[in-house]
C-alpha cells in the first residue's frame, strides 16, 4: 500500500471499509435475526433476516470478486429462506451449492434449501439437503439440521423419528415441535412429561394448544404439575379457566366450578378473575331446567355487568347477559318460542332447560306445526322421557312428516315442512330430498337451527300405525 499512489491508495482504503462495514450489517441483522428466533419472535426474526439479505446482496452487487463473496452469497440464501421469501431464494441457493467450496458455508446452503423445500412441501427433497448438516462438527448448525429433520419426518407422518430429531435439537421450536409429534402418536405419557419440563423454551399458546390435546384426566395432573412452576399469574388463570371449560363441555359440573374458582384465586385483580366468575354462573345457567330459574341467573349476570360491579367482569358478561336476556324474554310467537328452545341447545348447551322449552311448547298448542317438531327435538334432550314422547308420537302424530322420517321412511311432506318452519323462523335452508339409492328413506329430522340429528329409529312393531286421536293430545309428564 506505501507503493501506490496516495490517491489510489486511499481508494482502496475506502472501498475495503465500505465491503468490511456493509458485510459486517448483513452479519449483524443475521445475528439478531437467530437471537429472535430463540426468544420466540418469529415475526420480528423474518423482517430481521430480510434486512441481512439485502444487505448481502449489496455486497455481491459491489464486490462479486472479493474473497467475501462466496460468505455474501451464502447468507444472501440463507436471509431470504428464513424470511420466507423462497422463490427468490430459489437461484442463489442453487448457485451456492454449485460453487462454493468451504464446508461450513456448504452447510448453511444446505440449511436453507432443506428451509425451502420444507416451505414447499417436499420432505423428501429437504431431507437429502440436511445430510451434511446432520453430520456438522458445528453444534448450531446440527442443532438446526436436527429442527429442520424434525419437521421434515413429521410431514411425512414419522412421528417417533421426528420425536427423536426435535429432542437432539437446541432450536426454541423443537420442543414444542416434539411435544406435537408426541401427542400425534399416542404417546400422553411422555408429551405431558415433555409438557412440564418445558418450562420458558414453550410460549402460551403452545402450552394451551398441548394441554387441550391431552385427555382431560392427563390434562388436569400436568396443569396441576404446571401450576407449581413460575408461569405468570394470568396465564395460570387463563389455563385453568380453559380447563374449566373442557369439564363444562364434558358436563362435569363441579370439576367446572373448581377450575373457575380457582382461576378466581390465582389472578384475583386480573381480568382472568372476572371471566371466572362469569364462567361459574354460566355453569349454573346451564343447569338450570325452567325459565324460573334461568331467570335468577340472569339478574346475577347483569349485576356483574354494571360498571360498578368494579369493571372487571363487565366485558365477559355481556356476551351471556346478552343471550340469556334472549332466553327470559318472552316471545309473541311459535316461532320466537322455538328459537328460544334452540338456543338453550346450541348456544346456552343447557339440554334440559331446551327439552323443558320443546315441550311446553307442543303442550301450549299441540295442533301446531311446531308440536311434532318440537317433540322430536325434546327426545334427544330427555332421554329418561324418551318412551312416552315416542308413543306420543305415534298416537297422535303418526302421520305427521317428522314422525315419518323419525322411522327413516319416505315422507314427501317433509321438505315442505321445514320449509314452512324456516320461514317462520326466518332462516334460508335448502330443500330436503329423498336421495337415490336409499330406498326411499330420508334422514331423520336435524337440528343445529332446525332440530336434533337423530339416528334412524327402527319400525314399530308390526301393528298398524294409529291415527292421531281427536282432541287434546297429553304430552308427557314436565314436572
Amino acid at each position: 500500500m506505501r507503493r501506490l499512489p496516495a490517491g489510489l491508495a486511499l481508494i482502496l482504503l475506502t472501498a475495503g471499509c465500505a465491503y468490511y462495514n456493509a458485510m459486517w450489517s448483513a452479519e449483524r441483522f443475521a445475528s439478531e435475526a437467530r437471537r429472535l428466533e430463540q426468544r420466540g419472535d418469529a415475526s420480528q426474526a423474518r423482517s430481521q433476516w430480510s434486512r441481512a439479505a439485502l444487505k448481502a446482496e449489496s455486497v455481491l452487487v459491489r464486490h462479486p470478486r472479493s474473497r467475501w463473496a462466496d460468505d455474501a452469497l451464502v447468507l444472501r440464501a440463507e436471509g431470504l429462506a428464513r424470511s420466507g421469501a423462497c422463490a427468490t431464494a430459489a437461484a442463489p441457493i442453487a448457485k451456492a451449492r454449485a460453487t462454493v467450496s468451504e464446508p461450513s458455508l456448504l452447510e448453511r446452503a444446505g440449511l436453507a434449501a432443506a428451509e425451502c423445500a420444507l416451505a414447499g412441501d417436499r420432505p423428501v427433497e429437504a431431507e437429502r439437503a440436511l445430510e451434511a448438516s446432520l453430520r456438522s462438527n458445528d453444534a448450531d448448525h446440527r442443532s438446526r439440521a436436527e429442527y429442520l429433520a424434525g419437521l421434515a419426518a413429521e410431514a411425512r407422518l414419522e412421528f417417533a423419528s421426528a420425536a427423536d430429531h426435535f429432542r437432539r435439537s437446541r432450536e426454541r421450536p423443537a420442543t414444542a415441535g416434539r411435544i406435537r409429534v408426541l401427542l400425534a402418536a399416542e404417546r400422553m405419557t411422555e408429551a405431558a412429561q415433555a409438557l412440564t419440563d418445558a418450562g420458558e423454551a414453550l410460549d402460551e399458546a403452545d402450552r394451551a394448544a398441548a394441554l387441550a390435546r391431552l385427555d382431560l384426566t392427563t390434562s388436569a395432573t400436568t396443569l396441576d404439575r404446571l401450576l407449581r412452576g413460575r408461569l405468570p399469574f394470568a396465564e395460570q388463570a387463563r389455563l385453568l379457566i380453559a380447563h374449566g371449560d373442557r369439564r363444562l363441555a364434558a358436563s362435569d359440573f363441579a370439576g367446572a366450578t373448581a377450575r373457575y374458582e380457582q382461576a378466581g384465586r390465582v389472578a384475583p385483580a386480573a381480568a382472568e378473575a372476572g371471566q371466572a366468575r362469569v364462567r361459574q354462573l354460566r355453569v349454573v345457567a346451564v343447569q338450570t331446567t325452567t325459565p324460573e330459574e334461568l331467570r335468577l341467573v340472569h339478574e346475577q349476570v347483569a349485576a356483574l355487568a354494571r360498571p360498578q360491579s368494579g369493571g372487571v367482569a363487565v366485558p365477559a358478561a355481556r356476551e351471556l347477559l346478552d343471550l340469556l336476556s334472549q332466553l327470559v324474554a318472552r316471545p309473541e310467537t311459535q316461532a320466537g318460542e322455538f328459537r328460544q328452545a334452540e338456543l338453550a341447545r346450541d348456544a346456552l348447551g343447557s339440554p334440559r332447560l331446551a327439552g323443558r322449552m320443546f315441550l311446553d311448547l307442543a303442550a301450549a298448542d299441540p295442533a301446531s306445526l311446531f308440536a311434532p317438531k318440537a317433540l322430536v327435538s325434546a327426545l334427544a334432550l330427555l332421554p329418561e322421557r324418551r318412551d312416552s314422547m315416542l308413543a306420543l308420537l305415534e298416537t297422535s302424530y303418526a302421520e305427521s312428516p317428522y314422525t315419518r322420517a323419525l322411522r327413516g321412511e319416505a315422507s314427501p311432506a317433509y321438505a315442505a315442512a321445514e320449509d314452512s318452519l324456516a320461514r317462520a323462523l326466518g332462516v334460508q335452508v335448502a330443500r330436503v330430498t329423498p336421495t337415490r339409492g336409499m330406498a326411499g328413506r330420508v334422514e331423520a329430522p336435524g337440528v343445529g337451527p332446525r332440530g336434533p340429528w337423530l339416528d334412524p329409529l327402527p319400525p314399530p312393531p308390526a301393528a298398524p300405525a294409529l291415527r292421531p286421536r281427536p282432541g287434546r293430545p297429553v304430552v308427557p309428564n314436565q314436572q
